[in-house]
């Protein structure tokens, strides 16, 4: 029984490897010696067996795929639409606006068009069922070969609240498409392209632990700061704005009453010292620069020095001053200086004043003068002397043009300086002073 049972595993053994070599040899390998069978003797050539035809065997998975086929004329190797979703949020509240943009790219190339059904996505006839479709809006197309780019935007909303805290999804969009010729004709039947769902997260309005809605502000001290500021400062520009307004409100008033005052004839508007004492340095400057291009002095120069020096002495010391309204062309005689006034219609006046350099002296001691009139004053006076008798001297007598220039530029200072103390406010500091030392 031992013997038996021995030949039996020899016997299952040897055809076990048999099927084993008969099966590589069908592959193509060489077959491995079996166990305890003898090799074959250097230089000899081992015995052959008889191999079996191979058999053709369909390519597996992992078999090397053959060259790929060029697509005919018409044909196109991509997909021929494609859609996709894009939102301005990922996360929405009930009932919050927010915008879901819609972009299908077709191909529009060769003798064959992809044309969509674009009356699907209009937004009267587009559904995304739970969310309302408030407003949409088309953009104008833009082709970008090989394709054309479609886009609509909405604007969408959700308004049931059984979904807070919840994952809504857009619902999947079915778009229907054919192919069209060059001729304008149809190819074949619709195509649909199935769009894909977007999740949207709703929110909730309060945290699950939460047993009321506590609404609070925003707002930060920051933002009260700022507030305040901005409030500060409409108030000042409001108060700036009210001024300018009363005050134009009054010149309105003065302009409208002008016809309803009693005139008395003969008279007319007099002319400040302001006026007045700008119209002096602009004469002594015209003065001067005639000096210039004359190349020295005269005696009729020097006489048309002197009135604004006389007025000017006149407004300081306070003596009243000649003034007369003249008509256009009336030509401006010796002793006299020209104001004009007004720019619609200009008024002009003409002013002079009798004042000598006596009266002048006599009144350098008063005490209501202020210091800067009292300078004024002893820059005028030797002024005045010396173009008196420039004027009105021996006509044979030679000009010294140094002292000439000398007294034009301190008599200009001092017109310009009490043209200055004229201004309103240093007006009133020589009032306080005044005021102050008859205390």
């Amino acid at each position: 029984m031992t013997d038996r049972s021995s030949l039996r595993r020899t016997l299952a053994a040897c055809l076990g490897a048999g099927a084993l070599a008969s099966t590589l040899s069908a592959q193509g390998q060489v077959p491995v010696p079996l166990r305890g069978a003898p090799a074959p003797a250097a230089g000899r050539p081992a015995a052959s067996h008889p191999r079996p035809a191979p058999v053709a065997t369909p390519a597996g998975p992992a078999s090397r795929p053959g060259p790929r086929l060029a697509p005919r004329a018409g044909q196109s190797v991509e997909e021929p639409l494609r859609c996709w979703w894009k939102t301005d949020r990922t996360a929405v509240r009930v009932g919050e606006r927010f915008a879901v943009v819609l972009t299908c790219a077709s191909i529009e190339t060769g003798p064959t068009t992809v044309v969509p059904n674009v009356s699907q996505m209009e937004g009267g006839a587009i559904q995304l069922t739970p969310f309302e479709v408030v407003s949409s809006t088309r953009r104008a197309d833009v082709v970008t070969p090989p394709r054309r780019y479609v886009q609509f935007e909405y604007v969408v909303r959700l308004l049931n609240d059984g979904f807070f805290g919840q994952d809504i999804a857009l619902p999947p969009l079915t778009i229907t498409y054919n192919f069209r010729t060059a001729d304008g004709a149809n190819t074949g039947r619709d195509q649909t392209y199935i769009l894909p769902a977007l999740p949207m997260r709703v929110l909730s309005l309060v945290p699950r632990a939460v047993a009321d809605i506590r609404d609070t502000s925003p707002m930060t001290f920051g933002d009260i700061e700022a507030a305040r500021f901005r409030a500060t400062v409409a108030r000042v520009a409001s108060w700036i704005s009210l001024a300018f307004a009363l005050v134009f409100a009054a010149l309105a008033l003065i302009r409208a009453s002008r016809p309803f005052r009693a005139k008395v004839p003969g008279t007319i508007k007099q002319v400040g010292p302001f006026a007045g004492l700008g119209a002096c340095a602009a004469a002594l400057r015209e003065v001067r620069d005639e000096v210039s291009s004359a190349g020295g002095w005269s005696a009729d120069l020097a006489r048309r020095a002197l009135p604004a020096l006389r007025l000017a002495g006149a407004w300081a010391l306070g003596r009243p001053v000649a003034q007369q309204k003249v008509k256009r062309g009336v030509a401006v005689r010796e002793g006299q200086i020209l104001v004009r006034r007004g720019w619609l219609r200009p008024v002009r006046t003409v002013l002079s004043a009798s004042t000598t350099p006596s009266q002048m002296a006599a009144a350098a001691d008063r005490d209501d003068l202020g210091g800067r009139t009292r300078q004024a004053l002893q820059e005028l006076r030797p002024a005045i002397e010396t173009f008196s008798t420039a004027a009105y001297g021996r006509a044979d007598a030679p000009l010294d043009r140094a002292e000439l220039d000398s007294a034009l530029s301190r008599g200009l200072d001092a017109v310009q300086r009490l043209r200055l103390g004229a201004i309103g406010p240093w007006k009133l500091l020589a009032l306080v002073n005044r005021a102050r030392a008859e205390v």
